[in-house]
């Protein structure tokens, strides 16, 4: 019986060494390597010792900072699978995210050590900053294919709790209410958790970046603005809103002079006007956040108004009638103010683009 762990133990670390592990799977937008096993399984060590292996049989940095970039894109498979099967509280997400963001660290930490000890390190800086593109482009997917499933839940939600009001079933309100509050909460720990990502992530691609030649860390700053504007302007659209073009005023502005200063040989400049444009839309996705909570707590009351509208028109007590009547007028009331804040959030949306800020 011994022998037959052993064995089994031997021919799945082997499976770990020589292929890696990984069957690389096409989905729409980026490939990824095979989850394989999750920090979620009691097996997942095999996953740990078939890693350190290989690590311990590639012998120059160069192929060891490589390994960690490709052991970051099944990090990313694993924090996919176990929030398609096990949800964002999931234990074994802690360990995947903390795992992603080591070997992250550690391939930037060969980069310098490497230009330490006098070594040109500017193409292998490169090479792995791009490798890295595809998981982290799927990680960004990852996570806002979960924001968008916890939408659907709440918009459901909310369409079952105005079915329930209108027939009167208050226990049944009251159960959904509850469930709602659940999905925001989970919406809420969700982005915390996403944002605490990027951030540890960027932290130490930075590292590698610095040690790119100048110019293509000029052209990847470019790169990056461009991209996050079309996913300001995606994700508004995903929520039936307009970014005006004026919101984007001072972004074109500076990703202009950016491309400018680039073709002049300024590469520094480039890359500082580039950053300074990305950082100008933090303004604009508050004013579009503002302008969806608003649009959504508009929508709701509008609701609701009606809803007691039409108990007023059928009820046949008059003083419940009259009651009815009340809370329609004050939903009336609270509806126009909530029309107010969107049309004041609408017009921060339009000046969010034009606003001075100290750099």
């Amino acid at each position: 019986m011994k022998k037959s762990l052993i064995t089994t133990a031997v021919l799945v670390t082997s499976l770990f060494v020589f292929t890696g592990g990984t069957v690389f799977a096409q989905n729409q937008q980026v490939a990824l390597p095979s989850a394989g096993l999750t920090p979620e399984s009691p097996f997942y060590f095999f996953d740990k010792f078939g890693e350190a292996l290989r690590e311990f049989f590639t012998f120059n940095p160069e192929g060891k900072a490589r390994l960690q970039i490709a052991f970051a894109a099944e990090r990313v498979a694993e924090i996919k699978v176990i929030f398609e099967t096990k949800g964002i509280e999931a234990r074994g997400l802690e360990v995947a995210q903390s795992r992603l963001q080591a070997h992250l660290a550690n391939a930037a930490a060969i980069v310098v050590d490497q230009k330490a000890k006098g070594k040109d390190v500017s193409g292998l800086a490169k090479e792995l900053d791009d490798e890295f593109e595809s998981p982290k482009s799927a990680l960004e997917q990852t996570f806002k294919e979960q924001e968008q499933a916890l939408e659907s839940q709440e918009k459901e939600l909310k369409r079952k709790i105005l079915e329930a009001r209108r027939a009167g079933d208050t226990a049944q309100v009251e159960s959904l209410v509850q469930q709602l509050g659940q999905v925001k909460a989970q919406k809420e720990f969700l982005e915390l958790k996403e944002e605490e990502v990027e951030d540890a992530l960027e932290r130490e691609e930075e590292r590698i970046e610095e040690e790119m030649e100048a110019r293509e860390k000029a052209e990847k700053a470019i790169r990056e603005a461009e991209k996050e504007k079309r996913e300001v302007l995606d994700e508004a659209a995903e929520e039936g809103l307009t970014a005006p073009a004026e919101a984007f005023g001072k972004f074109d502005g500076l990703l202009a002079q950016a491309k400018s200063v680039l073709a002049a040989g300024n590469f520094q400049e480039a890359k500082r006007l580039a950053k300074q444009a990305e950082k100008s839309l933090d303004e604009v996705e508050e004013a579009i956040e503002d302008l969806e909570e608003a649009k959504e707590k508009e929508e709701e009351l509008k609701e609701e108004q009606e809803e007691k509208e039409r108990e007023a028109k059928e009820e046949q007590d008059e003083k419940l009638k009259e009651d009815a009547e009340k809370e329609a007028d004050q939903l009336e009331k609270e509806k126009e103010k909530a029309e107010e804040e969107s049309r004041k959030a609408e017009e921060r949306l339009r000046e969010a683009g034009n606003n001075e800020e100290g750099d």
